[in-house]
């Protein structure tokens, strides 16, 4: 079957060595977009990330109880604003004093502590200047990962890198990467950890070393954030066998030794995290089993959890509500590229495609069962994100994006992702500045709230956006450049097994 060689097509060259300049600037405008306390949860996650590193003075002291620690103030108050969507951030006063009693944090291990200690490197008194600082510097691991990753990776799989991140990070992506909320690693680890593996059973040398080394830091990062992470990093390592393992041979041997040290690590961090068991027990199940009829309606409305995180839930404590456009050409983006990756499904690609289906269905579906709630209760789009992130990257793999992606389809998306984007971001700045029951096009006019060092709203939308849409508008002149230079005609390519040349399985084309 031809193919068009992809060589020249992912060849890094100035403009898209730009591009992960403009994602750190477009995930550090989210940064700034609500104010501390706005993650998910985060009156658990802060106080767990202030004593992240043990007992500190005037950060982390101890109190009566075992579980109970004293942390600064505004730890607390900065939640004063969850659950209302009129009101802004204003509620909150990040120069509050004084120490706060708090018993719902990590204490007790319910996620693994690796998050938590790191992010508390960056724990002050200071909590503003705390809380952003952590957001840039998970920014800035993202960005700074993915680009090794993709620098590392043979180019056929560089394209599934770029286009798993691209499709899922409309809205949620966006507003969960740069935060304090442990969910942050776990999409970065969705994202690397199977395609790094996929690269080592498919690469010799040098590069099949990076890439195996790379693997396991990638299964680290997420197994040490959450413990469904864990189990997502071996889900992706049993995807990426499943497309890359032909034939046994020694050439094997670091990569399997690669998943061995891959495979410990999870479950060494999923055994030792309270959180592990919610798959057996549910997630603070409720008293009431469910009928036939309700886990019926379950299995149909899983979809609504994909979309969910597409921009049809909201953001934050999930009383930022979208518009319905971001959900609308959010979803069309991401069901898109799956339609053009399964324009060709060799058999090991269809089914890995069908196992990571299968998850993203079956994994919230067995959580709703277990906890006796139905779509809509309790499991939220965040903790199947990454499942999706996996699924796109899959159904992306063989795809020639000269031929798939070339005409309007890169510009139709980029548009839609961009104004999807901006969109999303507008409304979250405007949120917290104001509250939802004050509209306006500047994002800060009449504001309430924003930060007291910080660029005006109005100009973190503006560049959030503006960097945002420069990274399709460099795909795609890459992308016209390529398709200018490359042969129409090319023969599919068999590789030997000497050298750094192999032969790569079921229509993984080499490089």
């Amino acid at each position: 079957m031809p193919f068009v060689q992809l060589k020249r097509i992912t060849r890094p060259g100035l403009l898209l060595s730009a591009v992960p300049v403009l994602l750190f600037l477009s995930l550090v405008m989210w940064a700034f977009a609500s104010p501390a306390g706005s993650s998910p949860d985060d009156n658990f996650h802060l106080p767990s990330i202030w004593c992240g590193l043990g007992d500190r003075e005037g950060l982390c002291e101890p109190a009566q109880g075992n579980d109970a620690r004293l942390v600064p103030e505004p730890l607390i108050d900065a939640s004063c604003y969850a659950f209302a969507p009129e009101q802004s951030g204003a509620c909150w006063d990040s120069d509050e004093n004084g120490l706060v009693l708090v018993e719902r944090l990590n204490t007790g291990g319910l996620y693994p502590p690796l998050f938590y200690g790191t992010m508390s490197i960056f724990a002050s008194e200071n909590v503003e200047a705390s809380v952003l600082g952590m957001r840039i510097a998970n920014s800035a691991l993202f960005v700074g990962f993915l680009t090794v990753v993709f620098i590392a990776l043979p180019r056929r799989l560089r394209v599934p890198l770029v286009i798993s991140v691209l499709a899922t990070a409309v809205p949620l992506g966006f507003f969960i990467i740069p935060s304090t909320n442990p969910t942050s690693w776990t999409l970065l680890s969705a994202a690397t950890v199977w395609v790094s593996f996929l690269g080592a059973l498919t690469t010799t040398g040098r590069r099949q070393i990076v890439l195996s080394v790379l693997a396991v830091v990638a299964t680290v990062i997420g197994a040490g954030a959450r413990a469904d992470a864990a189990a997502f990093a071996v889900f992706g390592l049993l995807l990426a066998c499943v497309v890359g393992v032909q034939r046994l041979s020694r050439s094997l041997l670091l990569p399997a030794i690669a998943a061995a040290v891959g495979g410990a690590i999870s479950l060494a961090f999923y055994l030792s995290a309270g959180q592990g068991g919610a798959v057996v027990t549910g997630l603070a199940p409720d008293q009431v089993p469910l009928t036939l009829a309700q886990h019926v309606g379950n299995l149909l409305e899983i979809p609504t959890l994909w979309t969910g995180a597409l921009g049809g839930w909201g953001l934050g404590w999930l009383d930022t509500i979208m518009p319905g456009s971001v959900t609308v050409m959010a979803s069309s983006v991401f069901f898109g590229a799956i339609a053009i990756g399964i324009h060709r499904l060799p058999w090991r690609k269809t089914i890995a495609l069908t196992l990571a289906v299968a998850a993203a269905w079956g994994v919230p579906f067995v959580l709703l069962a277990q906890t006796q709630a139905v779509v809509g209760q309790q499991v939220q789009p965040r903790y199947i994100l990454p499942l999706l992130v996996i699924l796109i990257g899959v159904a992306a793999l063989d795809v020639d994006p000269v031929r798939s992606w070339q005409g309007p389809r890169l510009l139709v998306a980029g548009i839609a992702l961009t104004v999807a984007m901006g969109l999303a971001l507008h409304t979250n700045i405007r949120r917290y500045t104001t509250g939802i029951d004050d509209r306006a096009i500047d994002p800060g006019a009449r504001a309430e709230w924003w930060w007291s060092v910080a660029p005006s709203p109005l100009i973190v939308l503006l560049v959030g956006v503006v960097s945002f849409a420069a990274i399709f508008a460099a795909l795609e002149i890459e992308l016209r450049r390529s398709s200018a230079t490359a042969p129409l005609d090319l023969r599919r390519r068999s590789t030997t097994t000497h050298g750094a040349r192999r032969r790569f399985p079921s229509g993984i084309s080499g490089s």
